[in-house]
């Protein structure tokens, strides 16, 4: 999840550079570039997933050995597989054997997991996810190389996250929740169409900072795809909502924003930010119905070292309704983000437009025309620089994207037509947030679904 310098070119007279997006630990990257949207590495331990009723202590696992299993959080310089606590089980999914990508010895294929890993097929009792939110290998159709390896819906949606419950990387305000607090003041719930919602305080006034949701799929995949069924959308200005995924180590590990903007926005951006040497080609605009974003560095350049973590960024200026407003007026849809030999892609379908071989879970890319975002494999090997990835959601609040003073002041970007402090009549997005609890009631996520799909020919 980030910002960059290509977003809005203001930013760049009240931020650093050569800021680095995962500080880990070092002192001159606190105070970091607003591309900045991860873990920072700290001595805590790895957040704790809780189920309703259930203690804190009677939920905490056996941690896992294999690095693939254990990643629930980046490892910093200051956080290392040792030092993390309990977390629950996971699965690794995809070929994690291709030439300068991770050894087998740290993730496990999804399709020979061993002891140490838990199989979607076969899930222990020691594992967070329950039978009713997984699933077999499904038969592929006829015109379909994807399994479903992992369903995440229902009333055991959560039981697959960790929760976040430690400050905001970003220096948002923003104070995030354990699932037992989440839970209890209904910042989390499931309807009866087992639809999972993520709110946030809508308390008048606050102090510190305004409670919200970020969970992290428990989940460790290195190619695949991944699909979101969502109905809402946390927006509205003071808001930096996303679903993304990283590895570790980052940017080593890689990451890929799937949906991301802030405040009053109306279209997505989606992002790679990388270690050095992944690059795109010079046609990549004609490959993808998003716009490239240009700013003060190298568009077509993923690595966060080499661009002042501006990274490759697609903007969505064609579909209305694929972020914001748009999308919960419509009833949002559906988000798929493929990663295989070819590259990573991503595709929005919006609510009445969703393929049929989606719906029936035999997932058929090739049948579903140029992708939102598009970025091949040709200059960018997509295990080197992308694996034992997990996804993310969170709300936050202002930090260093929203809350920026050349943000806030901004208008007449990614469909935001007026400034934030103009809708509002408050100078600074903190003030803002503290004290209009009322405003947020637009700010939820209502997710049906997270899917996950294997292919053994293209991964």
């Amino acid at each position: 999840m980030h910002i960059s310098s290509l977003l809005i070119p203001l930013l760049s007279l009240s931020l650093t550079a050569n800021a680095a997006r995962f500080p880990h630990g070092k002192a001159d990257r606190r105070n970091a570039h607003p591309a900045v949207r991860g873990e920072e590495a700290r001595q805590e331990p790895a957040p704790v997933n809780e189920a309703r009723g259930v203690s804190k202590k009677a939920k905490r696992l056996v941690r896992k050995k294999k690095r693939g299993t254990a990643c629930q959080v980046p490892l910093g310089n200051n956080l290392t597989s040792s030092s993390l606590a309990s977390t629950t089980s996971t699965s690794a999914i995809g070929n994690n054997d291709w030439a300068g990508g991770p050894s087998s010895s740290s993730t496990t294929a999804w399709s020979s997991v061993t002891a140490s890993t838990t199989a979607w097929s076969s899930v222990t009792a020691s594992s967070t996810t329950t039978a009713s939110s997984t699933a077999t290998s499904a038969a592929p159709s006829s015109n379909s190389d994807w399994n479903l390896v992992a369903d995440w819906s229902g009333n055991t949606f959560f039981d697959n996250f960790n929760f976040w419950t430690w400050n905001d990387p970003t220096h948002g305000t923003v104070d995030f929740q354990s699932p037992s607090d989440a839970w209890n003041s209904g910042l989390i719930s499931v309807d009866s169409n087992g639809h999972a919602f993520m709110r946030v305080d809508t308390t008048q006034n606050v102090q510190g900072g305004r409670k919200a949701i970020r969970i992290h799929g428990n989940l460790v995949f290195t190619g695949g795809m991944v699909l979101m069924d969502a109905y809402h959308m946390p927006t509205g200005c003071g808001t930096w909502p996303a679903w993304w995924q990283n590895g570790p180590n980052w940017p080593l590990g890689g990451e890929i924003d799937i949906l991301e903007g802030v405040n009053a926005f109306e279209q997505n951006q989606v992002s790679l930010h990388t270690g050095r040497g992944c690059t795109m080609p010079s046609n990549l605009n004609n490959n993808m119905l998003a716009t490239l974003t240009t700013g003060n560095y190298n568009s077509y350049d993923c690595s966060s070292d080499n661009t002042a973590n501006q990274g490759c960024g697609a903007r969505d200026e064609v579909d209305t309704t694929s972020y914001g407003t748009g999308f919960n007026n419509n009833k949002g849809g559906v988000y798929a983000m493929k990663w295989d030999k070819s590259g990573i892609a991503v595709w929005f379908f919006a609510r009445g437009k969703i393929p049929s071989d989606i719906t029936n879970d035999t997932p058929d890319p090739s049948t579903w025309g140029t992708p939102v975002a598009n970025f091949p494999s040709d200059d960018c090997a997509p295990y080197t620089y992308f694996y034992d990835h997990y996804n993310i959601f969170d709300t936050t609040f202002c930090g260093d994207w929203a809350g920026a003073d050349s943000v806030w002041n901004y208008a007449g970007y990614a469909g935001q037509s007026q400034s934030c402090a103009a809708m509002t009549g408050y100078s600074t997005c903190s003030d803002y947030v503290l004290n209009s609890g009322s405003s947020f009631s637009e700010a939820y996520w209502e997710i049906a679904s997270v899917k996950y799909f294997n292919s053994t020919s293209q991964v």
